[in-house]
């Protein structure tokens, strides 16, 4: 007698973790004590790792810098300022199914929203005036709140787009030599690739 063997390929397991650069431009406010708060433009980054809770939500973390300007007048004088941030953000994504492709009914479009916090430090700020420049360096950290809503497109089973809102907002103050400031209401459109790993 013929005895056949099956042979069977073993699963591969997806991989729970995924990778992301985030790019956003928007406005802020930058408030500091015993001064007008001023109104600016921020653009910065995120370098992200994310890992899958489950089919819809992930947690995901990583570093961002940010860079914010504004110009102001005191005591009749034009000022510009420049201010770094570093930032290390923790957040919740969760992802809902808008299409499917026809043919393999796999997901690809997802709408997403994300809600997190976040810690910061003002790394550096800078101050062009006509007279002269001057820049003060690690200025303190604070913490402060996020939440994103968006679009996320699969293009192939390991790459992704992103684009949306997304809304950061400081919750205390970064505090040093006397100075207290933060920034509030920052409203930004981001654009993310997401690559799984």
């Amino acid at each position: 007698s013929i005895t056949a063997f099956a042979q069977t390929t073993p699963e591969t397991k997806e991989s729970k973790f995924s990778l992301a650069v985030n790019t956003k431009l928007g406005f802020a406010r930058l408030k500091e004590k015993g001064n007008v708060t001023l109104n600016g433009n921020i653009n910065g980054g995120d370098l992200l790792v994310s890992y899958k809770l489950g089919k819809t939500w992930d947690i995901t973390s990583g570093i961002g810098y940010m860079e914010y300007y504004a110009n102001a007048a005191v005591a009749g004088n034009e000022i510009a300022i420049k201010n770094s941030y570093l930032r290390i953000p923790v957040q919740f994504n969760g992802d809902y199914v808008l299409m499917k492709n026809k043919e393999t009914q796999n997901p690809n479009i997802f709408f997403t929203v994300g809600i997190g916090a976040y810690a910061s430090t003002l790394l550096k700020q800078e101050i062009e005036t006509v007279g002269g420049d001057s820049d003060t360096k690690n200025l303190g950290w604070n913490f402060g709140f996020s939440s994103q809503i968006g679009l996320r497109f699969i293009i192939t089973d390991q790459f992704n787009i992103g684009l949306g809102l997304e809304s950061l907002n400081d919750l205390t103050d970064m505090k040093k030599d006397g100075r207290e400031q933060k920034i509030e209401n920052i409203n930004a459109l981001y654009f993310k690739l997401g690559f799984k790993l």
